[in-house]
Parts: C-alpha cells; structure tokens; sequence
C-alpha cells in the first residue's frame, strides 16, 4: 500500500494579498463603524473561502461515499489462499481495514460558512488521512501480498484523498492570515471600545472629585469663618473664664491625689512585709493599696483599719523595719488626714462637674468641635487630592493605551482594506 496513508503536515504560508494605498486620505469612523467594515470584510473572506473549498469537500464526500462501498464489497468477498494457516491473519487485517473504513470514513458533512467551519473541516480530514495511514501502514505487508487486487482500488481512492487534503490546506493558507488580521483587528476593536469607556467613565469620576473639592474648599472655609468669629464672641469671651476656673480647679484636685499618691509610696516597704503575713483578703486590698492609691478614697473605713492595723504590726514589732518611729508618723498623718481629705476631694470634683456642665464652659467644647470639624474637611481635601492624582495618572496610562491600540488597528485595516481609516474619538 502507498505510504500515502501517512501524517500530512499543516504548511504555514507567507501568502498575503498587498492591498497597501498610495492614497493619502484618511476616512474617519467610529470604532463601531470600523468594526463592521471589518466584520464585512471578514464575510467577503469566507464566502470566497466557501466557494474555494466547496468543489474540494464535494470531492471528498465522494471519495468516502466509494471508500464506504469498496468496503462493503471487499467485506463480502470471501478471500482464499493456498497456506490455510494465514487465513486467520488475512482475515484480521481485513476486518480491520473494512472497520477502520466503516468508522472513520464519516466526516464532518455540514455546509462550510465560516473560517471556523474551513479550519474545522481541515483538521477532520487530517485525522481521517492519519488514521487511514496508520491501519495501512500496520497491514501493508499482509494486505498487498494477499489481498492485491482489492486493495489497488482503496489505494486510489486514499491517495485521491491525501491529494484533496494537500489542496484544503493550500486553500486555507492563502486566506487565514487575512482572516486571522480580520479577527485580531475585531478583537482589537472591542478592547478598544472598553478602553474607551473606561477612560469617559474616569474622566467623569475626574469632574465628580473636582466638583466634590469644591464643595470641601466651601466647607473649610465656613467652618473657619465660624471658628474665627466664634472667638471673637461673647460666649467664647465668657467661656475662657470659665476654663480657667476649671483648670485651677484640675490643679487642685491634682495636687491633693498626687499627695496622696506620695504618701502611700513611702509606706510600700512596711505594706509588703505587712502583707507577708496577712489573710489573702487583706492581701488584695493591700496590693490594690499600693497599684492604685488613690484606692483609699472610695473605701475609707476598710483602709483606715489596714493602717491601723499595719500601725500596730509595727509598735509590737511583729513587722521589723529600720525606722519604726517615722513609719508610725507617716502612718498617724494619713489616718489623721484621710477623712478631710477625702471630704475635700469629694468637693472639688462635684465643684468640677457643675463648672464642666455650665453654659460657658460647652461654648468652649463648641470651639473644640469646630475645629474638629475643620480638621475632618483638611482630611477630606488631602484624600481629594490624592484621587484626583491617581485618576489623572489612570486617565493618562489610558491614554497611551488607546492610542497605541488605535494606530494598531489603523495600520491593519489599511492592509486589509486597502483604504486608510482614521478611528474617531
């Protein structure tokens, strides 16, 4: 059998049409005008394309159609040779040859409308001459020697179609490159159309920000403008007396706590030892004694005990310190002094909280808030900025892109058409 059954490979050709203008004149078109020239053009292809492989696929139908009944004849005849002992494997090639025939002999039939069609119908008849190829190839041997006669005629007709499939992929060559410059410029078009509106869309968010930091400047502005006349007002006047008063009496409540803070401080030797060996409860109360002793104020009767107590730890010496004397004293001066203490600071903090809840002193707070505000609208400008920035440098990488795009399709479709086309933006 003819090594015709063999793989055919796909020849790449650099067959192109020139279709460069000598023209000047540049047409201006949308991109969706553009694109439907292309598509038009891509239809012209394939059409001419369908006329060009019609005759083929028809030829090729046929060659099947005869394969399909050489097949059938072959199946029924009945093959005699003088060796009994090679029937069997005669009869296998055979079979073989009449299934391989019967199976892969129906190709695509459908009409060819399209390059997709085209390729598609090419990569069929590939298949179907690579297997042919394959069982001729596997039984060439035993089908010559035994089975000549018949064979000749399905030899004809595989060559017939090896030949067809030169012709298929001769036909494609001459047109694919122009159709593949049709669908890479289609492609390119619909890209650009989505460029395009991105690049309207980020220039519309463009005037949205600007108008926004207009009204942030507006904003800014008023919020000074009260902020400056507020403190030139009465109220503000009024306030900053009464601000003072609270300050003072901060102070005062400051140095009353920090007094107290020092005072315990100085006892924190005796007050450890002291909790060596007390009940855990009394531990605890001497621990938040020393963490946080301005503790005493909220408890005085529970802690004027442990002093007490601490004061006689130390007297009976159970608690052995260096200057036991002075410790009793420091000890005597809070327990004397506690309850007016804390009777004093009770008073400056109530005294606090009805300065604090005055007139005069939320005028000063609305100050503060105005200012606030202030800031918030300055944070709102410099995130303004910021976008507007990152717009504009979207907005230009954008730009770059499109027109690189745009001189991309141009220069194709002016190979294509044979007219130079200007996308209108």
């Amino acid at each position: 059998m003819s090594p015709g059954f063999g793989f055919l490979k796909k020849k790449t050709s650099d067959f192109f049409l020139d279709k460069k203008s000598n023209s000047d004149f540049y047409q201006s078109v949308t991109d969706s005008e553009l694109l439907h020239i292309i598509e038009n053009e891509k239809k012209i292809l394939e059409k001419d394309l369908k006329n060009d492989l019609e005759p083929i696929r028809t030829s090729v139908l046929d060659c099947l159609n005869r394969l399909r009944d050489s097949a059938k004849e072959l199946e029924e005849q009945e093959i005699k040779v003088e060796n009994p002992q090679f029937e069997p494997l005669i009869n296998t090639s055979k079979n073989i040859l009449i299934s391989s025939i019967k199976k892969e002999s129906f190709i695509e039939s459908s009409e060819i409308k399209n390059y997709e069609d085209a390729v598609k119908f090419k990569n069929n008849l590939e298949l179907l001459v690579n297997r042919f190829g394959q069982v001729g190839d596997s039984h060439n041997r035993i089908l010559n020697e035994f089975m000549r006669k018949q064979i000749n005629k399905l030899k004809s007709e595989f060559d017939k179609i090896s030949s067809l499939l030169k012709e298929v992929t001769k036909v494609l060559s001459v047109k694919e490159s122009q159709i593949n410059n049709c669908i890479t410029c289609r492609d390119d078009l619909i890209l650009l159309n989505e460029k395009l509106k991105e690049k309207k869309d980020k220039q519309n968010r463009l005037a949205e920000i600007a108008q926004e930091l207009q009204t942030i400047d507006k904003n800014i502005e008023a919020a000074n403008r009260k902020y400056e006349d507020f403190q030139k007002s009465e109220e503000f006047l009024n306030g900053l007396n009464f601000l003072e008063k609270i300050n003072n009496k901060k102070d005062e409540i400051g140095i009353l706590e920090k007094n107290m803070i020092n005072r315990v401080s100085n006892l924190s030797r005796p007050i450890t030892k002291f909790s060596y060996e007390a009940s855990k409860e009394t531990q605890g109360r001497l621990a938040n004694l020393l963490n946080d002793p301005l503790e005493i104020f909220n408890d005085n009767s529970e802690y004027l005990k442990l002093f007490n107590e601490l004061k006689r730890n130390i007297i009976e010496k159970s608690i052995k310190i260096k200057d036991p004397e002075k410790t009793t004293h420091q000890i005597e001066e809070i327990v004397n002094s506690l309850p007016s203490l804390s009777s004093n600071l009770k008073d400056l903090k109530e005294e606090l909280i009805l300065l604090e809840s005055s007139t005069s002193f939320k005028n000063i707070k609305r100050l503060n808030d105005l200012k606030m505000t202030t800031e918030m609208y300055e944070k709102n400008r410099l995130e303004n900025i910021t976008k507007t920035q990152e717009t504009k440098e979207t907005i230009k990488e954008l730009e770059s892109a499109t027109n690189g795009l745009k001189k991309k399709i141009e220069d194709k479709v002016s190979e294509i058409t044979n007219t130079k086309y200007s996308i209108a933006q």
